[in-house]
């Protein structure tokens, strides 16, 4: 009864809330001729009432948009495993709802932010949200429809979680997939409203709807669509992982902590795993912007937020290395992993040689020499985009090798052709190198539309290497002999660390490009169609925006933090154990409690 007290409350909460901010969109949209352009409800500049109170709720709802994603993956793969292996079945399932368990209270977040939000920008900025209200009138009354059906399938998911067993277990996967779905819809029908206002389409020269399809389907939609859901993921497997590090540092028995370092580790693969497609992405995105209108290049590329991109390689390559510095500190846990562990140097120096690449300019400032054609020596070469694919492709390759390298670690391969399989393998990874470097070098030289081709082909090239290679490894590791267990939880402490700086860097991360996703249509509120003649129009400095992206980050994990004291208090009774009859790790220099 008492759950079933917090899911009506919770729903009425989120249908009232919808329900207020379309009701003051219509009203909005009505009055809109009298409608004065511009306010200041807060007694403060509205831009940056807006940008916190958008910030945290795309924070929010990236987090329970993506943690339902692999939560479901999860929970399947331990359904699969029922019938054959029960003890397995059970951790998976525990992992699934362990994941999960963080999303009520992150929910009721989302829904805040978001009516806030709401009730901020129609009163900010009664006339533009009344021209999106006319525009996407259609759109307004199917988002709250979507909106709470996946509310509801969230609370029914989770509520219902010990309910749906055994036989009824597909029930509850059924729900799952629908939960996932209306939360995909939910987030690509707001996608279309943030990139109409970024490359406008199916309206006429004075901003009036044409063609509600093509103001949906504009050409920046689709490309935000796949950057966000590859992005959301990572963000969101990044927070389960430091919620693991969190429960693991605070860990009293050795089998938690065996569970939250299983966990953990999980998040930051998953996070791994995306992480190698999150640049294309963008990359995709950034290509439809230019397509649609040069401008974006130059402010973006050369200009006002040209530097933005430096700081933005600086945090990737955070990013990226230490997510494999905690892969790399996952050998640890294996014994006998000295032939994998010794390629971590050079490993690591292709990574930082890469970020080089990735973060050098083209230009460190426009001299005069420089305006009329004359660049640095150096800098004009390796900063052109040509090298810096190059440099980031390759740099994905090295991941994804210490990945297979973790695979290969304490186990013997038994297939009769394993020897030649091996060869084949890695013989198969450096051709992808290879073939990767060879095609940046030929459109380093070659015309722009070439080059262009060219990068797209080294996306190709990767993505088929990875796969080929991936299934070779499955097969030659099909009835290997494991020489050595994982010890899980004897991951060393500062392992842990890691998981919070990365859940840390994402975040600000997401803010960051989120600053140089809006800032890029400087003083239009919809690019070339409605322009910001607010006395606050213009873009912020870059000083100012880190410092308002780190006061929404904290804001955002102080939040987060108390989401997930709420989840911790629900206790779901004893886990089950990781490594049942394992000893407690000695307290070494690479141990637990180092």
């Amino acid at each position: 009864m008492a759950c079933a007290r917090r899911l009506v409350t919770r729903y009425l909460f989120v249908v009232t809330a919808v329900a207020a901010v379309f009701e003051a969109g219509v009203a909005a949209a009505q009055g809109a001729p009298l409608a004065p352009e511009y306010a200041a409800p807060a007694l403060m500049d509205s831009r940056l009432v807006v940008w916190v109170a958008a910030q945290l709720h795309l924070d929010f709802a990236a987090f329970v948009l993506a943690v339902p994603m692999f939560a479901l993956v999860i929970e399947f793969f331990g359904w699969r495993m029922a019938k054959h292996d029960a003890a397995a079945a059970t951790r998976y399932d525990w992992l699934a709802h362990e994941m999960a368990r963080l999303l009520p209270a992150a929910y009721s977040l989302t829904a805040i932010t978001g009516a806030l939000l709401g009730f901020i920008l129609f009163s900010a900025y009664p006339r533009f949200m009344g021209y999106l209200t006319n525009t996407f009138g259609p759109t307004f009354v199917v988002y709250p429809l979507f909106f709470v059906a996946e509310t509801l399938c969230l609370y029914f998911w989770y509520y219902a979680w010990d309910r749906l067993q055994g036989d009824r277990k597909w029930a509850h996967l059924v729900l799952g997939l629908f939960l996932n779905i209306f939360g995909t819809i939910v987030m690509f029908i707001a996608d279309a409203w943030a990139t109409f206002m970024m490359t406008p389409t199916g309206v006429d020269h004075q901003g009036a709807l044409v063609s509600l399809y093509d103001a949906v389907w504009n050409p920046g939609w689709m490309p935000l669509n796949i950057h966000r859901l590859i992005a959301n993921i990572t963000f969101g497997a990044l927070l389960c992982a430091a919620y693991a590090a969190y429960r693991f540092l605070s860990a009293r028995t050795e089998n938690e902590r065996a569970l939250y370092d299983w966990m953990g580790y999980t998040g930051n693969l998953i996070a791994l795993f995306t992480m190698l497609f999150l640049p294309f992405a963008g990359y995709y995105f950034g290509f439809e912007l230019f397509a649609f209108s040069a401008t974006y290049g130059v402010t973006l590329m050369g200009g006002v937020l040209s530097w933005l991109f430096i700081i933005q390689a600086i945090v990737i390559a955070i990013l990226f290395i230490g997510a494999a510095y905690y892969a790399w500190l996952g050998l640890l846990r294996i014994p006998g992993s000295e032939p994998q562990r010794r390629w971590i140097p050079a490993f690591n120096v292709i990574l930082i040689l890469g970020f080089m690449v990735w973060a050098t300019p083209h230009t460190m400032a426009a001299s005069i020499e420089e305006s009329t054609g004359q660049f640095h020596p150096l800098l004009g070469a390796l900063g052109l985009m040509a090298p810096k694919m190059i440099a980031v492709t390759l740099v994905l390759v090295v991941l994804y090798v210490s990945y297979l390298l973790y695979r290969r670690a304490g186990k013997v391969l038994t297939v009769p052709w394993a020897r030649t399989g091996t060869i084949v393998e890695w013989g198969l990874v450096g051709l992808t190198a290879f073939a990767i470097t060879a095609l940046g070098v030929y459109g380093y030289f070659a015309p722009a539309d070439v080059r262009i081709a060219t990068s797209i082909w080294q996306i190709v090239v990767l993505i088929a290497g990875i796969v080929v290679t991936f299934v070779l490894d499955l097969l030659l590791l099909r009835g290997s002999r494991t020489v050595a267990e994982v010890r899980w939880g004897s991951m060393p402490r500062r392992g842990q660390y890691v998981l919070v700086t990365l859940a840390f860097v994402i975040v600000w991360l997401m803010g960051l490009m989120g600053y140089a996703r809006s800032g890029a249509r400087l003083n239009w509120h919809v690019f070339g169609i409605v322009q910001d003649t607010s006395a606050s129009a213009g873009l912020p400095t870059l000083g100012e925006a880190a410092i308002m992206v780190t006061l929404i980050t904290v804001v955002f994990f102080a939040l987060l933090a108390i989401a997930f004291a709420i989840s911790a208090m629900a206790e779901r009774g004893a886990p089950p154990r990781l490594a049942p009859g394992t000893r407690e790790p000695a307290a070494t220099s690479e141990g637990v409690r180092t």
